[in-house]
């Protein structure tokens, strides 16, 4: 009665944020759970205030206007020095050919040794007559041979006959430069016999200059089709004729095969060897050649170069 009497009378407990069960406990261990209760409401508080601390970062981060970046300087563009050189030579010189070193190594050129003249004299012992070697009338400082219209095997039905044709050219009377032999498979029937005889020719003519021809080039030969190769720095072409443009039929065949070989100018005379003017002449002339020098052997064995000017000089230390 006396709870009921103060509760409706207005008097209040004092509130308190401990647990009720903890608040009303009495005895020796209401302290050491009060305590705990503490400690638990602490955690909570601050469990509370980093959740806070994170949404108050987060919304800051989502408020804080962009940062502006600066754009980068414009780039300048430098012309390529380069820029007109051909690829090859670019990619030699910048290094970026992998075999760059090797790009231009040297090579063997097969240059024509012999005398034209000789040339055109065993084509003619061929069988394919040629004219002699001489000055061309239409090109200054050239010189060619060639040869009459050879005929090959009888002709057809409609009087056709098959030949072959034959130009050499140079440009100095004891260079030649370009060799042209021409087929004209104008009977079917005796164009394979033609073409025969075209690779006779080449075959004597290289024989003799000991020129092998490269197998692509003697195929292209036998089925009468172009072919553009290189060997030893000579230029190797089978160029056939457009049915087309002449007016043939289908079955007629007619192919230029060229030669042209490679211009050296590497050979130098025997007279740029001479010494020079301003040497002074060593008691011995020393072993090289001299223009218009004759092979002495003295009798120390050693094999000298003199000038017919020396003669006297020679004969008069054998002498001694």
């Amino acid at each position: 009665m006396a709870k009921d009497a103060a509760s409706r009378g207005g008097a209040q407990p004092g509130k308190s944020i401990l647990p009720a069960l903890v608040r009303e406990a009495q005895g020796p261990g209401a302290p050491v759970l009060a305590a705990m209760n503490r400690r638990r409401l602490t955690v909570r508080v601050l469990i509370l205030l980093a959740i806070a601390s994170g949404i108050l970062a987060s919304a800051l981060v989502f408020l804080r206007p962009p940062v502006e970046q600066a754009s980068p300087p414009a780039e300048v563009v430098l012309p390529d020095p380069f820029a007109n050189l051909a690829p090859t030579a670019r990619a030699h010189l910048l290094n970026e050919a992998p075999d760059a070193g090797l790009e231009r190594a040297a090579a063997f050129k097969r240059v024509f040794g012999g005398d034209p003249a000789d040339l055109c004299e065993a084509i003619s012992a061929l069988g394919v007559p040629m004219s002699e070697w001489r000055l061309d009338p239409f090109v200054a400082g050239f010189w060619y041979c060639v040869s009459d219209l050879a005929i090959i095997g009888r002709a057809g039905p409609d009087g056709a006959r098959s030949s072959l044709f034959v130009n050499l050219r140079g440009q100095s009377e004891g260079t030649l430069n370009t060799a042209r032999i021409k087929l004209n498979g104008d009977n079917p029937q005796t164009a394979p016999a033609a073409r025969a005889a075209l690779l006779r020719v080449l075959e004597a003519v290289g024989a003799r200059y000991g020129w092998p021809w490269p197998p692509a080039f003697r195929a292209a030969i036998d089925r009468g089709q172009p072919v553009d190769l290189e060997q030893f720095g000579m230029r190797l072409r089978v160029l056939p004729e457009d049915p087309g443009l002449t007016d043939d039929d289908a079955a007629v065949i007619r192919f230029n095969v060229i030669l042209d070989f490679p211009v050296v100018d590497l050979v130098a005379p025997a007279e740029l060897f001479a010494p020079f003017s301003w040497e002074a002449a060593p008691a011995r002339r020393r072993n090289r050649p001299v223009g218009g020098a004759t092979l002495r052997a003295p009798p120390s064995g050693d094999i000298i170069f003199s000038s017919p000017d020396d003669d006297d000089e020679v004969s008069g230390r054998e002498g001694e």
